[in-house]
C-alpha cells in the first residue's frame, strides 16, 4: 500500500515556527528574508491542506489558534530532526565518518586511549566513538564480528590478512600475591606448589569459551574466573589467591608492599608486544586517522 501524501512541507513548518516566535507575519518574513506575501501564501497553503485555521489576529499581533498550538510542537520536532540530518550531511561532506568502533584488550594501559578520546572532545570531532573492551581472543572475535575499525590487541599474528599493525609499548605482566598469602613466604616455589592455591584468572571473553573456559596458565586445580583486571587486582589484594597482573596496574602496590612477586620456576615476569591493528585494504576515515595519530603520540609519550 502506498504511503499517504504529506500535507505539509518543511518550508511551511519553518514559516509556522517563525510567525509564532516573532508574533507577526512581517516579523517572520524579515527573519526568513522573504516578502510578507510569501509568508502569507505559505500559511494559507498549509491551512488549506490541513483544513483548519492556524492563526488569528489579535490587534497588531498574530496568535495561534488551538489547532495551530496543537501542530506547533510536532512541527518543531520535525524541524529539529531535519536540522540534525543537515548537520550529519555536512559532517559526511567534511569527511567525518558517522561512527568509529575500537576494540581494546582490557589489560592494556588506559592512558593512551583516554588521550585519544580527549583529543576528540577537545577538537569537537562529530564522529561517535564506541570503545568495546574484550579480553584475549575475545578481541579479534569482536573486531571481526562487528567489522570494527581499530583493534588494540596483545601478541598478534595477522596470518597473511591485509592488515596494518602499529607496534605499541611492551606490556609487562608480573605474577603476584598479597604478602600474607601462604605462597608469598615460600622461596623457590615449584609448579606443584601452586596446584592447591587459588589462581586468579581473567576469563577470555570470546564466545568460544563461554561454557568451557581455557585452562589456567599456571595449572592450578582451583581457579577463580574474573571479568576484568581491576577485579583481579582487588581479589589479589584481599589475599584470595595469586595471578598475573599488568605491571602498570600494580606498580604502586608492589612499591608499597601491598603485593609481592612470587618466586616461581620460569620467572615471575612475562612480556607481551601489543599492536594497534586496522585493515590495510580499507582506507581509514578522517576520524579513525585522527584517533590513531592521537593514540600513538600518547603511547610514545608514555613510553618515553
Amino acid at each position: 500500500m502506498a504511503a499517504p501524501p504529506l500535507h505539509h512541507s518543511l518550508d511551511q513548518l519553518l514559516v509556522l515556527d517563525a510567525i509564532e516566535r516573532t508574533g507577526t507575519f512581517a516579523g517572520a518574513a524579515a527573519e526568513l528574508h522573504r516578502v510578507p506575501s510569501a509568508v502569507s501564501h505559505a500559511v494559507k497553503a498549509l491551512e488549506d491542506q490541513l483544513g483548519v485555521p492556524l492563526f488569528e489576529r489579535l490587534g497588531n499581533r498574530t496568535a495561534l489558534t488551538p489547532a495551530g498550538r496543537r501542530l506547533l510542537e510536532p512541527a518543531r520536532a520535525v524541524l529539529a530532526e531535519a536540522r540534525e540530518l543537515e548537520r550529519i550531511a555536512r559532517q559526511l561532506r567534511d569527511g567525518w565518518e558517522p561512527e568509529l568502533q575500537v576494540v581494546v584488550d582490557g589489560v592494556l594501559p588506559w592512558g593512551p586511549i583516554a588521550a585519544a578520546l580527549r583529543a576528540f572532545a577537545q577538537g569537537a570531532i562529530p564522529t561517535r566513538v564506541r570503545v568495546d573492551v574484550e579480553y584475549q581472543e575475545g578481541v579479534p572475535d569482536r573486531w571481526l564480528a562487528d567489522d570494527a575499525d581499530l583493534m588494540l590487541i596483545l601478541d598478534f599474528d595477522p596470518e597473511g590478512d591485509p592488515l596494518t599493525c602499529h607496534p605499541l609499548a611492551p606490556l609487562e605482566m608480573v605474577l603476584v600475591a598479597a604478602p600474607g598469602h601462604p605462597l608469598a613466604a615460600r622461596p623457590g616455589l615449584r609448579r606443584e606448589d601452586l596446584h592447591d592455591a587459588f589462581e586468579l584468572v581473567v576469563k577470555d571473553s570470546s564466545p568460544r569459551y563461554g561454557r568451557s573456559p581455557k585452562q589456567p596458565f599456571m595449572g592450578s586445580q582451583h581457579v577463580v574466573y574474573l571479568s576484568d583486571f581491576h577485579a583481579k587486582r582487588l581479589t589479589a589484594l584481599a589475599g584470595v589467591g595469586f595471578g598475573w597482573l599488568p605491571l602498570h596496574l600494580v606498580a604502586d602496590d608492589l612499591a608499597q608492599g601491598r603485593l609481592v612477586l612470587l618466586d616461581v620456576p620460569g620467572g615471575q615476569r612475562w612480556t607481551y608486544h601489543p599492536q594497534l591493528v586496522h585493515r590495510a585494504d580499507r582506507p581509514l576515515g578522517r576520524a579513525a586517522r585522527h584517533f590513531v595519530e592521537a593514540l600513538l603520540a600518547a603511547a610514545e609519550g608514555e613510553g618515553g
